[in-house]
């Protein structure tokens, strides 16, 4: 009964948090980069005859030759709608283009997800679902079960990453579930809560040569809501960040399936945290869907994506390898979406296949309290108001644990700090003072956590209520 109640009310929470940008508002017209001709086939659309080199579909994977037959499910007939739809969204919003590629009985149809750039030609970071030249091993999520079935693929590494045991980590504000983390490693778990229905369950494990950094969750998550033509009429516009009620955030943002998900959040979010981020491909992952609707079923009607987003960066001056994972799922009737399952891995390159099967042994422990689960349905059935009086103290406690989260990441950054030196950065609301790296120069506080991300450009980030911290004078 109480896993019941726990696996029902986990669809109104964001489980396993998330990171993406949030959508620009601007009058600037799209551009991907792409020369179009009329297509010739019975299927309508716009042919791609040339993608300019650099450019946002040059990134994605368009190639010459594709043949557009739909953007965000929206049909395209010809080139003019298809200018049309381009010319009509924002830089960074994602346009995902539903592609016919090569001929006949070769013919493949798939999804290609493409950041728009602004039209001055600078490109934007790009989102890719292309179905991918060779599938991956099975990488199962972090689940609220202990008991789940979970495997891994063999490993085939050639690199080593010594884990000589586990230890139990609680969380430490609400005492809401224990993980199994390496003995040793530098780790960081709680609970963030935005709201009595807004909570978000988070883990950080760095391996004592500061290589190797495993994640699951992200504290600072709002809800997720479609756009709407209602909406749009009051104001609630692709981008906007609202009350949702009792203290939650949601945020208006068109729904990304998991693949493309994992690619936002590893470009945003991990950018920050290694350097010289670059994207490798992407992945649709059913299995991840099918593991997400298992730990999580529904009654409400609604439809789950699994994918994995694969990157390079530079870390201490050493080739890493990074993988990003996420499960989405979106109601039928598109009023909601959220994230059921989110976890990332970034280890010296030959290292990857030893630090998912730790990333995995962390998942499977995951145990929350029946204790917990009770007093979160009690929580749930009170007033508003009385709810809200009781949460302040744990938003207080919280403030205390997300500065650990942050020394974790800075610690996992002081490699490439070495060489980049530190600067001072100035809270004028508050007069604190931060030493925090040069290695990404935009540094961002969230008011309500006080968690602070690094980011190499001055994009603020698409969730929370973050801003940006000056460097002290």
């Amino acid at each position: 009964m109480k896993k019941s109640v726990l696996r029902s009310a986990t669809f109104l929470l964001i489980f396993f948090g998330l990171l993406v940008s949030a959508i620009a508002q601007t009058s600037a017209k799209g551009f991907i980069g792409v020369a179009l001709t009329e297509a010739s086939g019975p299927a309508g659309g716009a042919t791609v005859a040339i993608v300019k080199p650099g450019s946002p579909a040059d990134q994605a994977g368009v190639k010459p030759g594709d043949i557009v037959v739909a953007i965000n499910d929206t049909p395209v007939d010809g080139v003019a709608t298809m200018t049309y739809m381009i010319g009509a969204l924002a830089p960074n919003q994602i346009a995902r283009l539903s592609v016919i590629r090569g001929r006949n009985w070769s013919a493949q149809r798939f999804t290609i997800g493409v950041v728009v750039g602004s039209p001055d030609g600078a490109a934007q970071p790009t989102a890719t679902a292309a179905p991918p030249a060779v599938p991956s091993s099975s990488f199962p999520m972090p689940a609220s079960n202990p008991s789940a079935d979970v495997t891994s693929a063999p490993s085939s590494s050639m690199g080593t990453l010594a884990v000589s045991g586990y230890t139990h980590l609680t969380d430490p504000i609400e005492q809401s579930f224990t993980v199994d983390v390496p003995a040793g490693w530098s780790s960081a778990a709680g609970l963030a809560r935005r709201s009595v229905l807004q909570i978000n369950p988070y883990v950080r494990s760095l391996s004592p040569d500061k290589m190797t950094y495993l994640l699951i969750g992200e504290p600072t998550l709002p809800s997720f809501t479609p756009p709407s033509r209602m909406g749009n009429a009051i104001g609630y516009r692709e981008g906007k960040l609202y009350d949702a009620g009792l203290g939650g955030l949601a945020l208006v943002m068109r729904y990304l399936p998991g693949a493309e998900f994992a690619r936002s959040y590893g470009q945003t979010m991990l950018k920050g945290l290694c350097p010289d981020l670059q994207f490798v491909g992407a992945q649709d992952r059913p299995d991840l869907a099918r593991k997400a609707e298992s730990l999580f079923p529904t009654v409400i009607p609604s439809r789950c994506d699994g994918g994995e987003a694969r990157f390079t960066c530079t870390h201490n001056k050493q080739e890493m390898e990074v993988r990003v994972e996420a499960a989405t799922r979106v109601t039928r009737d598109n009023v909601m979406w959220n994230v059921l399952l989110l976890q990332a891995v970034i280890t010296p390159k030959g290292r990857l296949d030893q630090a998912e099967e730790t990333l995995i042994h962390m998942g499977k422990s995951i145990s929350f309290s029946p204790a917990w689960i009770q007093m979160q349905n009690n929580l749930s059935a009170q007033a508003a108001v009385a709810i809200n009086r009781r949460m302040q103290e744990f938003f207080r406690q919280e403030r205390k644990f997300i500065q650990n989260l942050n020394s974790v990441d800075e610690n996992f950054s002081s490699m490439d700090e070495i060489i980049s030196g530190f600067s001072t950065y100035h809270d004028e609301r508050t007069g604190n003072d931060y030493s925090l790296s040069n290695t990404n120069p935009n540094k961002w506080i969230d008011d309500s956590t006080g968690r602070i991300i690094s980011t190499p450009t001055n994009s603020q980030p698409g969730w929370g209520t973050y801003r940006l911290l000056p460097r002290a004078q």
